[in-house]
């Protein structure tokens, strides 16, 4: 399909060639607030600006990848790890009403536990992670406690 080159797509790829130039990383360009058009850095030198006219939405696909910033991976599944044993935990009673010594009992048994198992020639990798949870948790409700300030 052709279109006939009118003055406002010339403007465009002259806006499209000083963003791209300003800005190395920049592969594509869009005319805000407008969003008519979008142009794509292109060719083998990456010199040229191919630019599309847009037609109408199509959808708002949402939820579709992992929000960012946000946690990796690691840091999701360690939450994760954590939010199951604190539901466990929970059953026995709520840490709101516990004062910070028992909060730091419960945190140095399981540190000592987590530091025994590391020591073993052959250590049990599921334990290891328990305690890194139970650690975890402990020191986040001293936090939630008696801390609160924003990092």
């Amino acid at each position: 399909m052709t279109h006939q080159i009118t003055n406002q797509h010339l403007q465009f790829v002259e806006k499209a060639k000083d963003a791209f130039q300003n800005n190395p990383l920049l592969e594509t360009y869009r005319d805000h607030p407008a969003n008519e058009m979008i142009a794509l850095r292109m060719g083998a030198d990456r010199d040229c600006v191919h630019v599309f006219e847009l037609g109408g939405e199509v959808a708002n696909f949402v939820q579709q990848m992992d929000p960012q910033p946000g946690p990796r991976k690691e840091v999701r599944e360690f939450a994760q790890a954590m939010e199951l044993q604190l539901a466990s935990n929970e059953q026995k009673g709520h840490w709101k009403n516990e004062h910070w010594e028992f909060l730091k009992r419960g945190l140095s048994k399981n540190y000592h536990t987590l530091v025994t198992e590391l020591l073993k020639e052959d250590h049990d990798k599921y334990e290891i992670t328990l305690r890194c949870t139970n650690v975890a948790n402990f020191a986040m409700m001293i936090s939630d406690n008696y801390g609160g300030g924003k990092l």
